[in-house]
């Protein structure tokens, strides 16, 4: 989902259908510019996009292993291979301000392989992001730090399953369009600028209490297993016993069109998203709670807030909102 400042344009991926379409400031809809197919502007299965300026929307299609740069019309200009050949969810490709396109790789050691053995299994990774250089085709990688990854496995009739682990640590990575990264660990309420030689440039930090994990934390993720798949109660007990104690204090980077940091922070289920907003200085600005609880991660361009919620029948519509700042950061 994207937004032309110029007049309000929002541009919407509809991924099952493999369209784009556009809708106006008011959230009519004008037309479908891009649509299913393997011709010049056309998209086979889409999981993000990108508005560079006014005139140029790219496109990330992972079957043709492309990101296709479209103009308002829906004419291809331009398109090259995607230097990193990752599918996930919502496409984690960013571009910075030199023309480069930055997209993240992690290497796993010591991965267990398939089938994967029955239980708890570990293992480290270390987590890069890889540039491209659209007017050469130059490459290059910049370590951004590693981590420890943990899953469960268990046999099922067809194969194997996974449970999941609840509130596990994680790395966050947040390219900077004027150079470097935003780095962070979800346990802790510290993020560093770093430049692309791993220098640190700007610390942030603040001293938030940590949410406990409890009983009832522990009880709930236990029964939300068993509800499904009974015969797990086992498995999902001992998982529960490995939960840390205290919850992720940090949930997302970004960064906004203005190169500011907008840094989520972790909230209980069915609780709208808290942002507390940064300059590239690391000058605290202010903090954004939503209205509303979002499906999926926020973008913002020109002081709005966009972003996607699900209703009670499973439909997704898109939300903007005002960006309205206040002071809750704690000193």
């Amino acid at each position: 989902m994207s937004r032309r400042p110029g007049d309000g344009t929002i541009y919407v991926l509809d991924q099952q259908a493999a369209e784009v379409r556009v809708f106006d400031s008011g959230g009519e809809y004008l037309r479908t510019i891009v649509r299913r197919g393997e011709g010049p502007g056309e998209i086979a299965d889409a999981n993000g996009i990108l508005l560079s300026g006014d005139t140029l929307l790219w496109i990330h299609d992972a079957r043709q292993r492309a990101i296709i740069g479209v103009d308002p019309a829906g004419q291809e200009v331009r398109r090259f291979i995607n230097p990193v050949m990752r599918y996930g969810y919502i496409w984690a490709g960013a571009f910075d301000d030199r023309g480069r396109y930055w997209g993240p790789i992690t290497h796993r050691d010591d991965e267990p392989g398939y089938p994967p053995p029955p239980g708890l299994s570990s293992w480290t990774e270390r987590h890069y992001y890889k540039s491209y250089e659209l007017e050469s085709g130059a490459t290059d990688s910049v370590y951004v730090g590693g981590s420890g990854f943990r899953s469960y496995a268990y046999p099922t009739s067809t194969g194997w399953g996974f449970l999941p682990l609840r509130f596990e640590p994680s790395r966050l990575t947040a390219v900077n369009p004027s150079g470097g990264f935003w780095n962070a660990y979800t346990p802790w309420y510290r993020i560093a600028r770093t430049g692309e030689s791993g220098d640190t440039l700007v610390v942030i930090e603040a001293g938030l209490p940590a949410q406990r994990v409890t009983d009832e934390d522990r009880s709930a993720y236990v029964e939300s297993i068993v509800r499904d798949m009974p015969e797990l109660r086992r498995e999902a007990e001992e998982l529960a016993a490995l939960m840390p104690d205290t919850k992720p204090v940090l949930q997302g980077l970004s960064v906004d069109d203005e190169g500011r940091l907008w840094v989520e922070r972790g909230t209980p289920e069915d609780v709208p998203a808290l942002y507390d907003l940064y300059s590239e200085a690391g000058d605290y600005l202010g903090s954004v709670r939503l209205a509303f609880e979002a499906a999926g991660p926020i973008r913002v361009r020109h002081g709005k807030i966009y972003t996607w919620v699900v209703d009670d029948f499973d439909v997704q519509y898109v939300v903007r909102a005002p960006a309205s700042l206040r002071s809750e950061l704690p000193d």
